[in-house]
């Protein structure tokens, strides 16, 4: 079985495509779009071993902040007294060392049973076959909670269900209260893409501030930042034809809407800072070191760096609902469990997953970095057990212009890449990956690209990543 499964992914390319697929996937090294934690990681390959009678089940964590390291230690040490089965950690680095090393697992024939991955990332295995159905698990979730998952934030390919959400991270927008009252005579809501371009136009240069952060470069925060604008002008990046999916982003009536989301990043960039090669941690520090008044994020990480590093501008930090023009939408991540299907006990790791997906030890992750990440269900954010938490009582709770039913909302009209299509589309991973978009943005604002180049130029190299990943 593990010869022939060994052999099946050296033909197959399998394992060149898992480095592809889990690149860039949420954490926390770097302040990145994901999870993470509060610093302090160690090395990555750390492995800490819980033995038991009934088997091992081996997690392969990206997360490897001391928080999350002992978020995991604690849980599995109970997991294995309840149940008798061992638990092998590993902690690996985000992004590309949690893609070599499984890579490297995949190549020898012994796969972790378990890891966590956005479904962009766990889209990419699943096209590839290295994944077990986890259908059971979801429902399972689904049944225990009494809520129903966005389904933007799942995976699912021919009737299976390949990623088990836990957590997601929402695109928010943060601003300075005392900035946008004075200034721009409003804190804002719900605002329309023109309200938002007045306000900011109107705080640039408050407490020599800039207006707002528009990051542009081949980085996955500036990929982010065009995807959120693209869905909120009812945009497609990708569509559906059978089991075709193609590029749409430069083509016709998205053409259009692409240059209607360019044009009005160019009309923010003026009263931005130059965020040219900005990504996740110059994004966050741009607000909480009062650089700019007003900044968008993919969760909470500018309210909580400014906790951590100044005071008085979380004290001062209100958040608004992503701008919107067509649709009151933005983009979205959310992070699952996965399975890998080639690994020995299925049988312990769909346990685990149903025992860390718990409201006690669930909870217990989301307070790691809370209403960053926020639970997979919109109706549980309110939930008063995942409130109950000491960050939300101080920075959260007291703060009239931040609002726990804005934040259920926004997990309500939320979208994904991967859920931009039905079927869901897997090869949004590897284009994502590239960093496509964010490079076109830095083309049109500050290379010397016409916007029509910039477009093409996009769809053009998305086309040929997506191809490479076929092949």
């Amino acid at each position: 079985m593990v010869e022939s499964r060994r052999s099946f992914l050296k033909r197959s390319g399998v394992a060149a495509a898992v480095a592809t697929t889990l690149a860039g996937c949420s954490g926390g090294g770097g302040g990145g779009g994901g999870g993470g934690g509060s610093g302090g990681g160690t090395p990555a390959g750390e492995q800490r071993t819980i033995s038991g009678d009934r088997g091992e089940v081996h997690f392969l964590s990206a997360e490897n902040s001391s928080a999350f390291k002992q978020y995991y230690q604690k849980w599995a040490e109970r997991f294995s007294e309840e149940t008798g089965y061992g638990v092998r950690l590993e902690f690996v680095g985000v992004g590309s060392s949690q893609s070599a090393r499984i890579s490297r697992l995949l190549q020898a024939g012994d796969p972790p049973e378990l890891t966590t991955t956005a479904p962009e990332k766990g889209g990419g295995l699943a096209l590839q076959g290295v994944l077990a159905d986890l259908s059971d698990q979801a429902t399972w979730m689904e049944e225990l909670y009494g809520y129903d998952f966005n389904d933007d934030f799942l995976f699912s390919l021919q009737g299976n269900q390949y990623v088990v959400p836990i957590w997601v991270n929402m695109t928010m927008d943060w601003y300075r209260v005392s900035s946008w009252e004075e200034e721009a005579g409003m804190t804002p809501n719900e605002p329309t893409w023109d309200e938002y371009l007045e306000g900011v136009q109107a705080v640039d240069g408050a407490g020599d501030r800039r207006g707002t952060t528009v990051p542009a470069g081949q980085t996955l925060m500036a990929t982010e930042y065009y995807i959120d604008h693209m869905f909120q002008n009812g945009g497609q990046i990708f569509a559906r034809d059978g089991d075709t999916v193609e590029v749409v982003m430069d083509q016709g009536e998205s053409r259009e809407l692409t240059k209607e989301v360019l044009e009005y990043i160019g009309q923010l960039n003026e009263y931005s800072i130059d965020g040219s090669g900005y990504d996740y941690g110059p994004q966050i520090e741009s607000y909480w070191s009062e650089q700019s008044n007003t900044v968008k994020y993919f969760g909470a990480r500018p309210l909580q760096q400014a906790v951590a590093n100044n005071e008085a501008v979380a004290e001062d930090t209100g958040l608004m609902h992503p701008p919107s023009k067509a649709e009151q939408t933005h983009q979205a991540f959310s992070e699952g469990w996965v399975m890998f299907d080639a690994a020995d006990n299925k049988e312990g790791a769909r346990e685990f997953i149903q025992f860390m997906s718990r409201p006690e030890p669930l909870y217990d992750l989301l307070h790691i970095a809370p209403l960053h990440n926020l639970p997979p269900f919109p109706a549980a954010v309110d939930d008063e057990e995942f409130l109950d938490n000491e960050f939300i009582d101080t920075w959260v709770r007291p703060n009239d212009n931040i609002r726990i039913e804005d934040v259920v909302k926004m997990v309500e009209t939320a979208k994904t890449l991967v859920g931009e299509t039905d079927p869901n589309n897997a090869l949004a991973s590897p284009v994502f990956s590239e960093s496509t978009f964010g490079n076109m943005l830095f083309n049109y604002l500050h290379g010397d690209m016409s916007i029509d180049e910039a477009i093409d130029q996009a769809g053009d190299r998305s086309r040929e990543v997506m191809a490479n990943f076929e092949q």
